[in-house]
């Protein structure tokens, strides 16, 4: 029983790790002034509009969330060659000091907490000036400014630099330029299996963090099925040693 009890647990607090990613914070539900709590209470909406704002939702929801370049109508890899050709070296996105230490923080995959996450060099204490100051990381909308590109294309460029992650790191970036590089000439074929590589990657921690939050919420709803049983089966081996 107390097994089963640990399991359904754990399984909670999964998901709702999970849903916490996109539920509103609540702090932002408690800053309503009494006014507007009013309002909502007595705005009434018809079918057609409550309609309306789930699709407008879901619209605002997929356009937000990265996809490097994939699921789109055209094919952006024509566009993305011509972008990364353009770059020559790393000062040409913003690292145009000597390098410094990587540090032992990596960035994060965007499922798994990526995409709320800050950059390195806008956390605490950052400072450029110490010696022991860890290398900044590449942001999506600095890549944007450095390369003026945008789009499927930008993206497709950026998800080959960075991978699943949120952020690109210099030492990453300049092995897949050297990479890129066949003398003088772009090697176009290198750079289309970065982008792959780099879009795998991206799919593999988002369906891995899909899968797993839907099973613990399977755990839950069906707590008598095969695989929640197994679960509990690892999981009192686990706590018997």
């Amino acid at each position: 029983m107390m097994i089963r009890c640990s399991s359904f647990l754990l399984s909670a607090c999964c998901v709702l790790a999970g849903v916490g990613a996109f539920a509103p914070s609540a702090t932002k539900l408690l800053n309503l002034s009494s006014g507007s709590y009013d309002s909502i209470v007595k705005l009434s909406v018809s079918k057609k509009s409550v309609q309306e704002m789930k699709e407008a939702n879901s619209g605002n929801l997929a356009e937000s969330i990265f996809k490097g370049g994939m699921f789109g109508d055209e094919d952006p890899i024509p566009e993305a060659v011509k972008i990364a050709s353009k770059i020559k070296s790393v000062k040409d996105l913003g690292w145009t000091q000597p390098p410094k230490r990587a540090g032992n923080t990596r960035p994060r995959h965007r499922a798994w907490g990526g995409e709320s996450e800050k950059p390195v060099q806008l956390k605490a204490n950052y400072d450029e000036s110490n010696e022991m100051c860890v290398e900044k990381w590449l942001t999506k909308e600095e890549f944007d400014v450095k390369t003026r590109s945008s789009g499927p294309a930008a993206d497709a460029v950026f998800v080959a630099l960075a991978g699943g992650a949120a952020y690109a790191e210099r030492d990453n970036v300049e092995s897949l330029l050297a990479a890129w590089r066949d003398g003088r000439n772009f090697n176009e074929a290198a750079f289309i299996s970065s982008v792959k590589k780099g879009q795998s990657e991206l799919l593999t921690g988002w369906a891995f963090f899909i899968g797993l939050n839907a099973f613990f919420a399977s755990c839950i709803v069906f707590p008598t099925n095969p695989a929640n049983k197994f679960f509990e089966a690892a999981l009192e081996s686990l706590l018997r040693g």
